[in-house]
């Protein structure tokens, strides 16, 4: 599964939608002046099973990787 999210400086996410086979139409939008960022990443495959609102409940960005990429919350 594959996820389009916006984050905030911390690697929690504010807001996903699901990239996949079917058109998107809407996208959460970044606030730059808060310091959100956008970035397309990978669920791992552990994660797979959940749901939208448990994946971004359970996972964070890494903002400390070269690129974006979801680890679970210490």
């Amino acid at each position: 599964m594959k996820l389009h999210v916006v984050y905030d400086k911390n690697g929690d996410i504010l807001g996903a939608v699901h990239l996949g086979s079917s058109p998107i139409r809407v996208r959460p939008t970044v606030d730059e002046n808060a310091g959100h960022r956008a970035a397309d990443v990978h669920v791992p495959a552990e994660y797979q099973h959940y749901d939208l609102a448990s994946v971004c409940h359970r996972l964070r960005v890494d903002v400390g990787a070269k690129f974006p990429d979801l680890r679970a919350k210490d």
